[in-house]
């Protein structure tokens, strides 16, 4: 079973990007790695800024992580939406989507829990700009113990 495997979380749903809109802070001190899914909406021109948190409380963003994303080769629903592009670093400053280009992609993420700074257990996602736009995202942690019966990675 995969749920035997991974941990699957679901962090944001969001109809409209806004200052302050956090996904769901994950608490990694049970997980090797964290792989982000996100599939956008319409961002067409709305400044959209995606960052990675790490904090050693829950819901609060203290320390700004470089991470490595790939975002399809097409829009969902089109030829190659499935394939993804060369693996990209995204400085702490976040992956800039500020134009039409990325309209309707899958983007994925990757962080290693060893990346994140000693005493940080929380890692959360953060639409750090924007004034429209629509995401889903979800989280496919890696445990450190398999298990049939996993416990929420939420607080």
């Amino acid at each position: 079973m995969l749920t035997e495997n991974f941990k699957i979380v679901p962090v944001m749903n969001t109809v409209d990007f806004g200052v302050g809109l956090n996904g769901d802070s994950i608490n990694m001190k049970n997980y090797h790695k964290c792989t982000f899914i996100v599939t956008l909406g319409a961002v067409a021109g709305a400044g959209l800024v995606l960052q990675v948190y790490s904090s050693n409380v829950d819901a609060t963003r203290t320390t700004a992580l470089a991470f490595r994303y790939a975002h399809g080769g097409a829009a969902i629903g089109t030829a190659l939406c499935d394939v993804l592009e060369n693996w990209t670093l995204a400085p702490t400053t976040g992956w800039a989507i500020a134009d039409a280009s990325h309209d309707n992609y899958m983007c994925v993420i990757e962080i290693d829990a060893q990346e994140m700074p000693a005493g940080h257990n929380w890692l959360t996602i953060y639409p750090n700009a924007g004034t429209s736009g629509i995401a889903h995202i979800v989280a496919i942690l890696t445990p450190r113990y398999g298990s049939n019966l996993q416990l929420t990675a939420l607080a």
